[in-house]
This record gives C-alpha cells, structure tokens and sequence, in this order.
C-alpha cells in the first residue's frame, strides 16, 4: 500500500461522500476544457488557462453550461448535513512590459486555504505553482500518442526546478510546483491507442489496494463501471522529476544537440498512473487530502498577489497570470 495513502487526511471530516461531490465538480470542469480541441480548434495556453479559471470561478462559470456547478456542489454538501463548504476566488496578476516580455507560457498560483472552526488547529494553507503545457497535433489536427509539447522550456524548466528545489530545502513541503498538461479529450485519438491507456490503467489498478475515502472513490467509479473517468486525458498534473525524465529521454532520441528536448503524450502516460494525475484527483486528493504544496508564507503570497522576493528576482521566475484560492470551512463561524 502507498504510504501516503495511509497518512491521516489533511482535512479530516472530508469524507466519501464529500470527495465524490468534489470529484464530480473538478470533473464537469475538465470535460469542458478538453472540449477546447476538438472541431479542429487550436487553442494557445493563454486561452485554455484563461478558460479553467472562468470555469473555477462561481461568476465566469455562468457563461458555460457546466453540469454541475460550485453552487450544486455546495448545495449537496448542505443537503449531506455534512460539515463542508467550498469557496474559490480567482485574480489576475497585472505586469509591466517587462514582465510581460519574460512570460512565454501561462502559469497557474494555487492556494488551498482550510479552516476549521472546530478544531482549529487542523486549519491550513498550502499553495503550489502550475506550469501550463498544451498539446499540439501530430499532422493538421488529429492527435494520437506522437503528438508532443512542442511549448516544453529547456531555460524556463531550469528555473522552476531551482524554485522547486529552494522551497523543499527550506522544509515547506516535499513538492511546490506540478506541470500541468492540456489535453484533447480521449475521443480525440484512435480507438486502438485508447485502448492501449486503458489496458495500462486496468492492469495498475489489479494491483491496488482500497483504502478509506481516495480508495472508496476509485472503487465506486469501478464498480459502476466508469471506465471513462480513468481514461480522462484533459488535464494531467505530473512532477517536475518526471517531466524532467521525460524531457532527457527525448533528447537522448532526437539529433539535437540540447540536453532536454520535447516529448509526446505517449511517453507521459507511460510515465504516469493516468486517474491518479487527473484534474479531479489532483484537486481532491493531492491538494485537499493530502495536503501536497508548499506552507510557506512567502511562497504562497508569490503565487497569489504576485510578490517577488529577492531570490525569487534572482532566479528570474515571473508571478503566475491567474491566481486561484480554493478555501474549504469545516462548520459556520463561532
């Protein structure tokens, strides 16, 4: 059994039931997004980003027939007599020229914020950093496993890892930024290559062992036969290691020169369990239930008004565009 997943929760009265409605929320989100590249449709980075966070947020949400909203979410949770609820705000980081010239992909601040009126020392913030990579089309427009990250930045992953690796040695978390990749839906490859992801998917979860409320999830999306939540390809978070793994690797293959180059979507599911890196599992699981970010104060006022310090100067690593904070109360005010 993975470790982590025996931890105590970093949200203790996040329960089944309560997971399942998260789940179903963050997945009505993701379906819609990966929407974006069908029809022929070449959205940049810039766009798919702007497009998640109107989604996340309760007033953009409105412009989209989302089928089920931060307002059914909240309502389940109330119906439940559960002690939840759910908030998310969103900002825009406003820069100068100067910024402006040294941002060539689109990044995301993340900050959980938990509060428990109850027991207030269970309260927490983490925040986390997502660096946005979409992926472009094999030939025209038809996607399948060749299809790459052409955006991938040898200079700019430098620099996040550098600010990856300051936070975990300051001791603020084992993990402050993700990659997070934009995808078609799976409708969008062929049949026998989705087949492929799923025989690989089938055979990592023969080998799981169901634990209380992430176990429950994943047992009940089996059980009633949900195959296509674990093929959802949309949005897939992965670590800065893999996707430096991934990076090597494809420079080792190619005839360039460079150390790390691009890779394909093949390669990555290959690297990754895909329904643990979906976007609804990263949000449920990763962010609320396991607590995964950096509590650093500094870091998490970085990522959500945008203030650099001076390492943060140093290492040249510009605030995120968008800002998201999930706040999460366990029971009223007292």
């Amino acid at each position: 059994m993975n470790s982590a997943s025996i931890q105590s929760p970093k949200i203790p009265v996040l329960g089944p039931y309560e997971a399942q409605c998260f789940s179903k929320y963050f997945k009505g989100i993701d379906s819609l997004l990966a929407k974006r590249f069908l029809f022929g449709f070449l959205p940049n980075e810039e766009h798919i980003t702007s497009i998640l966070c109107e989604l996340l947020d309760e007033r953009g949400s409105q412009l989209h027939q989302l089928p089920y909203s931060l307002l059914d979410l909240n309502n389940d949770l109330k119906k439940n007599g559960g002690l939840l609820h759910a908030d998310v705000s969103i900002s825009t980081t406003d820069y100068n020229k100067r910024q402006e010239h040294d941002i060539t992909q689109s990044a995301i601040g993340i900050v959980v914020e938990y509060r428990d009126n109850i027991e207030p020392n269970n309260s927490f913030s983490n925040g986390i950093l997502l660096q946005a990579k979409k992926l472009f089309p094999a030939s025209n427009s038809d996607y399948n496993l060749t299809s790459a990250y052409k955006s991938f930045d040898r200079v700019q992953h430098n620099r996040l890892e550098d600010l990856n690796k300051l936070y975990i040695d300051k001791g603020c978390g084992d993990e402050c930024i993700k990659y997070l990749m934009y995808n078609p839906s799976l409708e969008a490859i062929p049949k026998h290559e989705q087949q492929k992801i799923l025989h690989r998917q089938m055979k990592l979860d023969a080998k799981s062992i169901f634990d209380f409320t992430i176990g429950l999830q994943r047992y009940r999306e089996l059980i009633e036969g949900e195959q296509s939540s674990i093929l959802n390809l949309g949005c897939l978070f992965t670590s800065i290691e893999n996707i430096h793994m991934l990076a090597t690797k494809a420079a080792k293959a190619s005839r360039t020169k460079q150390t790390l180059y691009e890779f394909t979507l093949g390669s990555l599911v290959d690297s990754i369990n895909v329904y643990e890196s979906s976007l609804s599992y990263f949000f449920v699981f990763d962010l609320m239930m396991r607590g995964v970010g950096c509590s650093c104060e500094e870091f998490i006022k970085f990522l959500y008004s945008g203030r650099k310090t001076d390492i943060i100067n140093e290492l040249e690593v510009a605030p995120p565009k968008y800002s998201i904070k999930l706040r999460i109360t366990a029971a009223g005010e007292q």
